[in-house]
């Protein structure tokens, strides 16, 4: 049996193999993996985080349902969708942020903690086929802040509440507009494959692009960058 090909997707201490090969070799290869990551790193891989599934049944990886179909042009094609559980969970923040427990708050200081999780969650997932899932978050987003305002002032009527905030961008207040995540632009990552510079290809790839080379936690050009940011 010759040795199956295989990619290596990584981030942080999660990663996924994919296998060009049977299930007996993607077993024989996790066998391996496990192996390595005991003798070299001191590392175990985890019992429950850790199956094997096919790639047209699909599997969820840091947020993403990742999922082989057929696409209506007869191609079959990868697509990478935000996981309903993904969803579920920005809906529950959501909610929370928009529960009666928070009519003592002003519009503005609801819409201050509501915009930065559905702006940061829409910049997340904006790297997949997530158009569809960003306007239906938006959606939802809207109607809570609408039953926000009819908890906090209960003798408003439906006629005002229509009249004062139906329609996009109506509800504001102090400059600040419920950010609606179906304006964040989806795009897809650019494919990389063999230029991207691992301990294994650095005789391959051109070292005179700086979107490929080389770092370390030592490299100040990137480290310092990723600080200012952070700071």
């Amino acid at each position: 049996m010759g040795r199956p090909n295989f990619r290596l997707v990584r981030y942080a201490d999660d990663f996924v193999v994919l296998v060009h090969g049977t299930k007996s070799e993607a077993e024989t290869l996790k066998a391996e993996i496990g192996e390595l990551l005991v003798s070299r790193l001191k590392m175990t891989l985890s019992v429950e985080k850790t199956h094997i599934t096919h790639i047209d049944d699909g599997f969820v990886f840091l947020g993403f349902h990742i999922q082989r179909r057929s696409w209506g042009d007869g191609r079959r094609v990868v697509l990478t969708i935000p996981s309903k559980q993904a969803l579920a969970s920005v809906m529950h923040k959501v909610k929370k942020l928009t529960g009666r427990s928070t009519t003592s708050l002003s519009l503005e200081e609801v819409l201050r903690t509501v915009n930065p999780v559905l702006r940061g969650w829409a910049a997340y997932f904006r790297y997949g086929v997530s158009k569809r899932t960003f306007s239906y978050l938006g959606w939802y987003a809207w109607w809570r802040l609408i039953l926000w305002i009819r908890y906090k002032h209960p003798h408003m009527t439906w006629k005002q509440l229509r009249r004062r905030y139906y329609g996009a961008d109506r509800i504001a207040e102090g400059g600040i507009v419920l950010y609606n995540p179906a304006k964040m632009r989806v795009q897809r990552y650019t494919f990389r494959g063999a230029q991207i510079s691992t301990p294994y290809n650095i005789d391959e790839v051109d070292p005179g692009k700086a979107r490929f080379r080389r770092t370390s936690h030592d490299d100040v050009a990137f480290v310092g960058q990723v600080s200012e940011y952070l700071a």
